[in-house]
């Protein structure tokens, strides 16, 4: 809900594209400068603590922003402090939710759980997105973000119902030392290695899209923030239902799965970019939503199997890193949709994906190989 609310509302604010890959570029700086001692705090400290405070800084920068908006001080820039909290809160809390994953479940179940968290979490990027599209049509942004800071604060109560995922004591060298470490271990497998590499490479092409669909809808599409709502919707609907054949998927090759549902990502966007109406963009995004949790979750479950669990923190931390990666790009993508059209740009970068998975597929190298 709040990814719709912001996105909108910035460039509802601003009428540029610029300063909407501003505000989301705005997360990239955390998420680029923190992750790695955000591995570190995972590896050392209470995981569950770490989320809890995550969730209290998200609910109150969304509070605080709809407080802004209902007495009519908000800004764009007030937008761009909201995008740096999230920032923040997303390296050290996704960090920490993500390594704890493994600390839940058996060793063997770990796959089908990174794939049913997959679908849990399609569930409400499914519903949420059109019902704050909708809400914020009917009235207004303000509602949207009280919304999202009272669901935050409920999470807080939720999430005091696991374990404290403290991990293993042990001492521990400085933190740089720890960091440097963490990431020896990643260089020194070869499949991990490629495996966030490739992550870096495609999200960083697939994933700008999402942030500058509001872009799509007004010039491309010549919609407001309930059709955006829709949109997302239908995406997470397709996430949803990537994520549950993925659940239900034999063990088989993961490696050869994410280069296909690579390419396929590719395929889609270039579709998007050719076909400039809004019902064929219905069906598109659903099919993206697809191909996308097709991408995430065998990165996911492969980036967990291959590390091993005194490093699972700082593992996780550096593919939290890409995401940072990823906001970061959405700047240029801005900029660049701005003067060149966001079809030219969105189609440029998926003939990228497709390049890419070709070039995977084509030579001889550790990700085909992996189990």
């Amino acid at each position: 809900m709040a990814f719709v609310a912001q996105g909108y509302l910035a460039y509802d604010l601003s009428d540029s594209a610029s300063v909407l890959g501003l505000i989301y570029g705005a997360q990239a700086l955390p998420m680029l400068l923190f992750p790695l001692f955000a591995g570190v705090a995972a590896d050392r400290f209470g995981r569950r603590s770490i989320i809890q405070i995550g969730q209290i800084m998200a609910a109150t920068i969304a509070l605080l922003i709809a407080a802004s908006i209902y007495t009519n001080l908000i800004v764009w820039q007030h937008l761009l402090a909201m995008g740096i909290v999230f920032g923040l809160v997303m390296a050290f809390s996704l960090t920490a939710r993500q390594a704890a994953i493994p600390d839940l479940v058996p060793k063997a179940d770990l796959e089908n759980a990174v794939a049913l968290n997959g679908a849990l979490l399609s569930i409400t990027t499914s519903a949420a997105p059109g019902i704050g599209g909708a809400l914020y049509a009917i009235a207004g942004p303000w509602i949207v973000f009280t919304v999202v800071a009272c669901l935050g604060l409920i999470s807080v109560i939720l999430t005091s119902k696991l374990p404290s995922l403290t991990p293993p004591t042990q001492s521990h060298p400085a933190m740089v030392q720890e960091i440097i470490l963490g990431l020896k271990h990643i260089n020194s497998l070869s499949g991990l290695k490629i495996v966030i590499i490739i992550s870096l490479l495609t999200t960083s092409l697939a994933m700008p899209f999402r942030f500058v669909l509001p872009v799509f809808v007004v010039d491309v599409y010549e919609k407001g923030p309930a059709a955006l709502g829709l949109m997302m919707t239908l995406m997470g609907v397709g996430s949803f239902l990537g994520a549950i054949i993925l659940a239900t998927k034999k063990d088989g090759n993961r490696g050869v799965l994410l280069i296909t549902t690579t390419a396929l990502s590719g395929i889609v966007l270039i579709s998007i970019a050719l076909m400039p109406y809004y019902a064929a963009g219905l069906l598109l995004i659903s099919l993206l939503g697809i191909t996308d949790a097709g991408r995430r979750i065998p990165i996911q479950g492969l980036i967990m199997k291959l590390s091993k669990p005194e490093y699972r923190g700082r593992v996780m931390s550096l593919y939290m890193m890409t995401f940072g990666i990823v906001n970061l790009m959405v700047l240029p993508v801005g900029f660049a949709m701005e003067h060149l059209g966001g079809q030219w740009v969105i189609g440029f970068m998926a003939l990228l994906l497709v390049i890419i998975s070709i070039s995977l597929m084509a030579t001889k190298n550790p990700l085909k190989n992996l189990q």
